[in-house]
């Protein structure tokens, strides 16, 4: 009984030039494959663990002005929200980089926000969602690519080695199974290649595509609880304003001693 590899020599030898193309095209869709499956991995691993560790913290804070204090320590797809958000939030409310600090401390918006401001920081985030999307799915197009078309490559590589040994048949006028099975052997060796192609890329292409999903609505959820949030986040009173410029201000304290 011949061992597997020496099978597959046998069978390569004997497919002739178009099928030793195919099989050596397969040989590289193969290894693009697993190229991409691989790097997908890392990539979406490590997205999955910053989204929990997002979470984590979100729900600890409970408040979207208090998370932004904590986004240097934060990764992922929803940490580039939130801060695209926040971001979009200090522009409208003229927060500049010296008054964040402060903003954070007593988590309170300077004003209340209209229906257009929130809006428009609701349309900031979905921009930020839509390109974390575009990244998620890069690579993806590819190995749904490579499932498709090696089974089909595999296929026509066979048929051209049926075909080529049928016509070397009657050019040679014997039938019998010693002149049919090398050519048959070949033939088929480019069908399971194809195979060996498109299964493991079909299985990852698809739990990644499930993970994506998975992720999309995290986002899109988040940036519903976002803004909801944001809408009922307290606003700094009018009152409370004399009595913070009177804690930071030396002068007032020498002048009322």
């Amino acid at each position: 009984m011949p061992s597997l590899l020496e099978t597959l020599k046998y069978a390569f030898v004997q497919s002739d030039s178009v099928g030793k193309s195919i099989v050596v095209l397969l040989a590289v869709f193969s290894a693009w494959a697993w190229m991409i499956i691989f790097c997908k991995a890392s990539d979406i691993l490590r997205m999955r663990a910053g989204c929990r560790k997002f979470s984590r913290v979100y729900t600890r804070v409970k408040s979207p002005i208090g998370v932004g204090q904590q986004l240097a320590d934060l990764t992922g797809p929803l940490k580039d929200i939130c801060a695209a958000g926040i971001g979009e939030l200090f522009e409208i409310c003229r927060i500049g980089q010296e008054s964040q600090a402060l903003f954070y401390r007593y988590c309170q918006l300077p004003r209340s926000l209209s229906e257009k401001e929130i809006e428009k920081i609701r349309s900031t985030m979905n921009s930020q969602v839509n390109q974390q999307i575009v990244a998620l799915e890069s690579d993806l197009g590819i190995l749904g690519t490579l499932v498709t078309v090696s089974p089909f490559l595999g296929l026509f590589g066979t048929v051209w080695g049926v075909m080529a040994t049928f016509i070397a048949i009657s050019l040679t006028g014997r039938p019998d199974l010693s002149a049919i099975a090398p050519g048959i052997s070949g033939a088929l060796l480019t069908t399971v290649a194809g195979l060996v192609v498109a299964i493991p890329a079909l299985v990852a292409n698809n739990l990644y595509n499930n993970l994506v999903q998975t992720t999309c609505l995290e986002m899109d959820n988040f940036v519903t609880d976002f803004i909801a949030s944001l809408q009922l986040e307290e606003t700094v009173k009018p009152s409370a304003k004399p009595v913070a410029a009177r804690e930071t201000s030396p002068a007032a304290t020498t002048a009322e001693a």
